[in-house]
């Protein structure tokens, strides 16, 4: 009897959450694609912000790189340097961007993104663009979200790609953001609700961005907040998959569990703080998004339902339940489908074969990063980055 209940808990709580995502990896594959903006009649005006904490090994690059891209509208590119040394300000100088030095106690993005824009007029942008330290803009990035903030979109995310895939942890890292794109953004669009914010590659109305950034002061996961605040103001996020930009893939075991506990460890804050409201929102009818966005942080990593899956298949197996041992293999069959549709049709480069052999030790890895997801944070941390020596995957 405790058995058959133990089992009941946690097919209700593993179920529901294979059923969303394969629900949104479906979608994503077979649902309409993202509304196309036409070209505008006047660009919008654009500032590219980079907040860059001990980002020598790349911001240069970046910066250039970001100054040079191809946009037929007015753009300004303001680089936030936190931290960095005398030689890599120097060459920041020499190039066609703005450099705002800040000296803060513990460096969050939040906190440069919000000097970066006292230190803008207050009209002289339409919108902001947010990049990372290490992202690098795809032709036509500019462009594309452009063209949806002179539709009219408020918010929109674009779509971020491996810049490297030299390692079989950077390529499964990448295989991870692109399923992500597909079932948090592709697929929720699809559905009619609004894409995840994913902390780069995004542009923002600039009042609303301005408004919404200046409440934000969390040490971690600004672009949670950003997102849950949004979304409680019914503010649609809309889904640019053409619009790309280039992201640095962790290549170390340490910087990837590292990276991963950050991350758990910000949900699960967000959702201590949402979840009563979050249900307060579900009994009153919405608002929808803020609803769907609280339930995403109840998702358990994609690690743990890997490992965990098969392994009560076992377990009730070797009981002699067959009943449930059937009813956990199918749950991880359906589970292993749906991430494997969710998997974008365009990307000729993510090969289900190389994604499988490094796929056990993905699992142990966001295992570990789990079992430290309750460690504090430390001051100014944050994933390190290095001067790429492979060119961006193709998107």
């Amino acid at each position: 009897m405790l058995w058959t209940l133990l089992n009941s808990l946690l097919f209700l709580g593993a179920g529901s959450a294979v059923a969303y995502l394969v629900l949104f990896a479906a979608a994503a594959r077979w649902g309409a694609g993202p509304n196309r903006s036409p070209r505008p009649s006047s660009w919008p005006r654009l500032v590219v912000y980079v907040p860059a904490y001990e980002e020598d090994a790349v911001i240069v690059d970046t910066a250039r790189r970001a100054a040079e891209h191809d946009y037929p509208g007015a753009f300004e590119v303001v680089v936030i340097a936190d931290s960095l040394r005398p030689d890599t300000m120097a060459a920041l100088d020499e190039l066609p961007t703005t450099v705002v030095p800040i000296d803060v106690e513990e460096s969050t993005k939040g906190t440069a993104l919000n000097r970066g824009l006292d230190a803008t007029p207050s009209d002289k942008y339409d919108a902001a663009v947010v990049l990372d330290a290490d992202n690098v803009m795809a032709p036509g990035f500019l462009r594309q979200v452009a063209r949806s903030v002179a539709d009219g979109t408020r918010v929109v995310q674009g779509r971020r790609v491996a810049k490297n895939h030299d390692t079989a942890l950077a390529r499964l890292d990448g295989a991870s953001e692109a399923i992500n794109n597909q079932i948090f953004r592709r697929g929720h669009r699809a559905l009619g609700l609004s894409a995840a914010l994913i902390g780069s590659g995004m542009a923002l109305e600039m009042d609303l961005f301005r408004r919404f950034m200046g409440a934000i002061d969390t040490p971690d996961g600004f672009d949670k907040e950003l997102e849950l605040r949004l979304l409680r103001a019914e503010t649609r996020i809309e889904y640019a998959p053409d619009a790309v930009v280039y992201d640095e893939k962790v290549r170390a075991d340490a910087v990837f569990v590292d990276q991963r506990r950050r991350w758990i460890g910000a949900q699960a804050r967000y959702l201590r703080q949402h979840f009563a409201e979050g249900l307060r929102a579900l009994v009153q009818g919405g608002p929808l998004d803020y609803v769907d966005k609280v339930a995403q942080m109840l998702l358990p990593p994609r690690a743990l339902l890997l490992a965990i899956l098969p392994a009560l298949a076992v377990a009730n197996a070797a009981v002699g339940s067959i009943g449930w041992a059937g009813a956990w293999v199918g749950g991880t069959v359906l589970l292993a489908a749906g991430l494997v549709a969710a998997v974008p049709a365009d990307r000729d480069d993510l090969s289900v074969a190389s994604l499988l052999s490094a796929l056990p030790r993905g699992v142990w890895l966001g295992l570990r990063a789990l079992l430290r997801s309750r460690e504090g944070l430390a001051p100014n941390d944050s994933t390190p980055h290095h001067a790429s020596q492979a060119s961006p995957s193709s998107p």
